[in-house]
């Protein structure tokens, strides 16, 4: 009996680690907010415009573009108040969108991704991948922020790093 009990919890296990699983590759295929792709040339978007230079802890020389007029407008029925991207020679490397406070936004995003994790430090809710990070707070009391990361443009500039000690290390 004891063994039986402890299959069924074995493959409950499983099972239960395909669900998330799926969720992270569901987040790996969109790789985005929209037709907005997370390590993709910003110039490519009609849609975004450069706004200005910005200061970054990770990435130097890091430029905000933000929505031309008419593009970006909404998610669905819900109204978007704001959205950033961070740039980092021409690569995206972050996306911040601020929206209406709606349930059903949550509702959407639990539906396509799986069961978010939350950190307590940061007070948010996240989804994560090994491409990116989709973490989802309160921005005020009627705004949802919601804040794609890159892990890959992350991996890009510590190469970038390497292959400037390299440079250095070959002109000795």
């Amino acid at each position: 009996m004891k063994k039986m009990a402890l299959r069924f919890v074995v493959l409950l296990l499983i099972l239960s680690g395909n669900l998330l699983a799926q969720g992270s590759e569901e987040l790996d295929r969109r790789n985005g907010f929209k037709d907005i792709k997370m390590a993709s040339d910003v110039t490519a978007y009609e849609g975004l415009e450069y706004k200005k230079d910005i200061e970054d802890k990770v990435f130097p020389e890091a430029k905000l573009y933000t929505p031309k007029k008419g593009h970006y407008e909404n998610i669905g029925s819900l109204k978007i108040y704001d959205l950033e991207v961070k740039v980092y020679k021409d690569s995206i490397f972050e996306i911040k969108v601020i929206t209406e406070k709606d349930p059903n936004l949550y509702k959407g995003l639990k539906k396509a991704f799986g069961e978010p994790d939350f950190a307590y430090r940061s007070n948010q809710y996240y989804w994560q991948s090994e491409r990116l990070k989709l973490s989802y707070s309160s921005h005020s009391n009627n705004k949802i922020e919601m804040v794609y990361r890159s892990y890959e443009m992350n991996e890009k500039l510590k190469e970038e790093k390497k292959q400037v000690v390299e440079e250095i290390v070959d002109d000795f």
